[in-house]
């Protein structure tokens, strides 16, 4: 800061430049926020490329969504078509003594049972006084503020549901990077399956052979 004087020599007023350092902060929240994106793509795509049982790589899934989109909870569920239940097959954040309930949903009840009805997403940044969300005790009490869930879909083909939980507003950008992650985590399943009934033919098939 400079001061101004006048011909006498006293002063008048001051000049100074003010640095926006809002403008600054926001920026790099922003570039924090694209960074976390971009690493969730990556750690999910490696935990479906993993050598491991399915609840090991649906594991290593939401435990990266809980990492780095800071989310309290983060499950996912398979689909039993022949008894027309969602499982939970995997869960991370706090809140681990609520998974017994949620273990098996029917289609169609609760939030993540409508959610597999619908085949459609539901996404809330009120989860407060949101009417699909059944437990609105349990959301307050641990201060939920925003729910997304999504079908884990191929086609119309439903394979399970994510729900995340979090105590910030989820962007817009955050909703798109999860729609994409669930797309993945419906291949990484089905695939999943598909080397799992393989693998099934192939030892009836050696069985067969062996007491032939």
């Amino acid at each position: 800061v400079t001061a101004r004087r006048d011909s006498s020599g006293e002063i008048v007023g001051f000049l100074g430049i003010a640095t926006d350092i809002s403008l600054r902060r926001e920026t790099e929240l922003a570039l924090r926020h694209r960074t976390a994106l971009l690493n969730l793509g990556g750690e999910v795509a490696r935990a479906f490329v993993m050598n491991a049982s399915l609840p090991r790589m649906l594991q290593a899934f939401v435990e990266a969504i809980v990492t780095h989109l800071d989310a309290a909870i983060a499950r996912v569920w398979t689909f039993n078509a022949n008894e027309n239940v969602l499982e939970l097959k995997a869960s991370a954040g706090q809140s681990a003594d609520a998974d017994e309930p949620q273990g098996r949903v029917p289609v169609g009840k609760s939030e993540i049972g409508r959610i597999a009805e619908e085949k459609r997403p539901h996404l809330t940044n009120a989860v407060a006084g949101d009417p699909r969300v059944l437990d609105q005790a349990s959301a307050r009490r641990e201060g939920m503020f925003s729910f997304a869930g999504y079908p884990l879909l191929l086609g119309d083909k439903l394979v399970g549901v994510l729900a995340v939980f979090t105590r910030n507003p989820l962007p817009v950008t955050t909703l798109d990077a999860l729609s994409v992650v669930a797309a993945n985590a419906a291949v990484g399943i089905e695939r999943a399956d598909s080397d799992a009934r393989l693998r099934e033919s192939e030892l009836r098939g050696r069985v067969i052979i062996d007491t032939a």
